[in-house]
């Protein structure tokens, strides 16, 4: 590589970066996971419209891998965020993923459901944000996560106070 030009140098770099590829969930984990979804969410609470538990469960699910679609996502989750923060990829950072789920399950105007945008390490360089749903006056503490950049797209769900990697806060939205 020593007589290789920088621009080939390059080149190879984000060859090996852009490889890790993610794979799509076939159609039967997605049904599998819509179920679970839509269980979690109304095991969680009896004011849940099972209805719309479904919807949301199918929505978030389908939506997050329609954006790590449009995001041309690569995995790990941090690559994508190197690629972003260099200015080869567009979007992909967390932030961005939250907002966008957040505003297509939004759109949905839930009567039975409350959507929350939360963070973790606010204000830290692992800074990290999704979203949570509960039953409508539930609150944040009876809440499911649901973290669309974690997994790159495979949207990853987790009753709030389960969740050992991050210790979620509310924010403003």
């Amino acid at each position: 590589m020593k007589h290789l030009c920088y621009s080939t140098k390059l080149f190879f770099l984000l060859l090996l970066l852009a490889g890790c590829s993610v794979k799509r969930p076939t159609a039967q984990e997605n049904l599998n996971s819509i179920k679970r979804l839509s269980q979690l969410l109304q095991h969680k609470s009896k004011g849940i419209e099972p209805r719309e538990a479904e919807d949301l469960a199918k929505s978030s699910i389908l939506y997050a891998q329609r954006l790590a679609h449009d995001y041309k996502v690569v995995a790990p989750p941090l690559w994508q965020n190197t690629l972003v923060n260099l200015g080869f990829k567009k979007r992909g950072l967390c932030y961005e993923w939250a907002n966008d789920l957040w505003g297509y399950l939004n759109a949905k105007h839930y009567k039975s459901l409350e959507l929350y945008y939360i963070g973790a390490n606010i204000g830290s360089y692992f800074e990290h944000n999704a979203i949570a749903v509960s039953a409508k006056g539930e609150g944040i503490k009876k809440s499911i996560v649901l973290d669309a950049w974690r997994n790159s797209g495979k949207l990853y769900f987790i009753e709030i106070d389960k969740d050992e990697k991050y210790d979620w806060k509310k924010r403003g939205n």
